[in-house]
């Protein structure tokens, strides 16, 4: 029974984690590294990078902690491929018009850590939205290109709208319908955030703020101003 017990909690553990595959988490950092020493790497990777810690791996692996979050993003220092979607309002949407400091907030409702870190992402938005020299912006992603029906994508909720009726929240949404944008940003990880430059390279990158100690929020801004400052 015991054991029973704990292979069906070790399974639950797996279907929490959010990465592309919507239950199994990116090989350890330790296993996928090839060289260098992460010994001086954290225990969780939480924390807000603007470098990758070691070259990326050749064959494309990302190194992540022992839950799967990332501790390096493939696109960090390079410009943001252009995309095109259609928002949550109905409006079209082309990051072609870009044209200032970005936060880009990457996540889904399938996934529970997205919904962990709704309220951060919410006051996120909010304190962003008092900035006049910051933007805000979300992309609601599928899992996987093999989970993509309404379903999938929303849930319990049924809709984004739904959510965001419940909670109180309201932020602007891009919507990923069959993870092209999810490809093209790719994004190993959800709830992912990128801080974009006015010149549309990638100058920042942190996975969840639930699960970050501190004020993460608050800790993100001022990684965000100081960024912002040495450009």
């Amino acid at each position: 029974m015991i054991r029973t017990l704990l292979a069906t909690t070790a399974l639950l553990t797996l279907a929490s984690a959010c990465s592309p595959s919507g239950g199994e988490p990116a090989e350890p950092a330790d296993a996928a590294a090839t060289n260098g020493d992460l010994a001086a790497l954290p225990e969780d990777a939480t924390g807000f990078i603007t470098a990758n810690p070691l070259p990326l791996a050749d064959d494309g692996s990302i190194r992540s902690d022992d839950y799967g979050r990332p501790y390096e993003y493939a696109l960090l220092g390079k410009q943001l491929p252009h995309f095109t979607g259609t928002m949550l309002d109905g409006t079209e949407f082309d990051s072609a018009n870009l044209n200032q400091w970005t936060v880009i907030d990457v996540w889904g409702l399938w996934c529970s850590d997205c919904l962990a870190d709704g309220p951060y992402a919410a006051a996120l938005a909010t304190a962003i939205d008092q900035d006049p020299d910051l933007d805000f912006l979300s992309i609601h992603v599928p899992a996987s290109a093999a989970r993509t029906t309404p379903e999938e994508l929303y849930k319990k909720y049924g809709s984004i709208e739904a959510y965001f009726d419940e909670k109180g929240f309201e932020f602007p949404v891009v919507l990923d319908m069959d993870t092209s944008l999810r490809s093209a940003l790719k994004i190993s990880w959800t709830p992912s955030y990128l801080l974009v430059s006015p010149d549309g390279v990638v100058k920042g990158y942190r996975s969840e703020f639930s699960a970050a100690k501190g004020e993460p929020v608050k800790d993100f801004l001022k990684d965000v101003a100081r960024v912002k400052a040495g450009q």
